[in-house]
């Protein structure tokens, strides 16, 4: 193919990030041993090449290699999913979106960025695909469970929530962990769960529950429940943002005003009107700061 001017058109199959990497926070100070011991074996061992992965392949659909592109962004995730997951029930406590933000594998368009420089309320999506076949060829060599009667649909957002999803024996085994130091693991830290109960009241009768099924379907459940919260927070962002950032400030502390009559209700009367004033002031600044908004510069 060529262009207008007879010159060959150059396409780029490049990778946006082609190392993509992931670094322990430096908040990140009260980990496990363990889970410190696996970040570092994942980040020194290739497990794409390991005898675990290799094993699985002749039971593949896939026949091709990996490509090195391909690989990095698997051993990207797996160090972030070390990083995160819960050694009890073997859930990963970060979802697939987060885990692709923070070791470099989501991008976002030209276009997601233009119609957020257009709409001050919109939120740029970006595109996390680079790490969701990643993540399935992760699923396909047996390293993660994601049942799909596991996944939760939001009918009003009209899309799947965050995935649940739990590493197998097949991925400590990839990274040199036998199965006997997995199982030492979950004990040791289902028995400190336990001593935690009893310090925190629990009775005979829930401690007796405490299994690792009944761990884990509370881990699931509390992930849906910290999902939905988050796409509700959002949506109360989306709606501050475009009731402030079209508004004059007269307008936006109208706004203000009303909310905190709203949550006042009578009470409101019985207050001075410099404590009101001090009120919608705080709530205008709140808004504003949540909508990000921007004073149009005086003309010249």
């Amino acid at each position: 193919m060529q262009t207008q001017n007879n010159e060959p058109l150059q396409h780029c199959n490049r990778v946006k990030n082609a190392n993509p990497t992931y670094t322990v926070p430096n908040n990140h100070t009260t980990r496990l041993a363990f889970v410190r011991d696996l970040v570092e074996k994942s980040q020194k061992i290739n497990i794409v090449k390991s005898d675990a992965a290799v094993y699985m392949r002749p039971a593949l659909a896939r026949k091709k290699i990996y490509y090195p592109d391909r690989e990095k962004a698997m051993r990207a995730l797996a160090t972030v999913f070390c990083e995160h997951v819960n050694l009890v029930t073997h859930q990963v406590q970060i979802s697939l979106r987060n885990a692709a933000d923070v070791c470099g594998l989501s991008t976002t368009s030209q276009t997601e960025l233009n119609k957020a420089k257009l709409d001050k309320s919109y939120s740029p999506k970006p595109s996390i695909s680079r790490a969701s076949r990643a993540f399935k060829d992760m699923v396909d060599l047996g390293w993660i469970v994601a049942h799909k009667e596991w996944q939760v649909w939001d009918k009003h957002a009209g899309q799947w929530v965050d995935k649940y999803f739990e590493v197998t024996e097949l991925f400590f085994k990839a990274l040199g962990i036998t199965p006997e130091r997995v199982a030492r693991q979950r004990d040791a830290r289902l028995k400190y769960l336990r001593k935690q109960g009893i310090k925190n009241g629990l009775t005979p009768e829930q401690l007796g529950v405490m299994s690792v099924t009944e761990i884990k379907e509370r881990q699931r459940l509390a992930h849906y429940r910290k999902v939905f919260d988050r796409i509700k927070e959002k949506r109360a962002i989306t709606k501050v943002k475009r009731a402030i950032n079209p508004k004059t400030p007269e307008q936006q502390r109208h706004i203000a005003q009303q909310r905190v009559l709203s949550r006042l209700g009578a009470t409101a009367s019985l207050m001075s009107l410099e404590t009101f004033k001090g009120l919608v002031n705080q709530e205008l600044a709140k808004l504003r700061s949540i909508a990000k908004y921007e004073p149009s510069a005086p003309p010249h």
